[in-house]
């Protein structure tokens, strides 16, 4: 019982995350918001998530911001 708990905290957790804030692009410097899918499946180290830019359809490690 207490793992389907925290299965479904982090997924909340995620979602919080997700709409909370930008990322912005390493390459091309565009801000924008990723879908959960997107955010659920790519790999990350704290903050920065590896996601593909809307703008320039590149893959890059994605920083973290919360001012557009």
């Amino acid at each position: 019982v207490s793992t389907i708990v925290l299965v479904i905290a982090g997924f909340i957790a995620l979602k919080f995350e997700v709409d909370a804030g930008y990322y912005e692009c390493k390459k091309c410097h565009h801000k924008f918001v990723p879908t959960y899918k997107d955010a659920l499946f790519a790999m990350h180290m704290s903050t920065t998530r590896y996601l593909k830019c809307p703008n320039c359809n590149k893959r890059s490690w994605s920083k973290k911001v919360m001012t557009k």
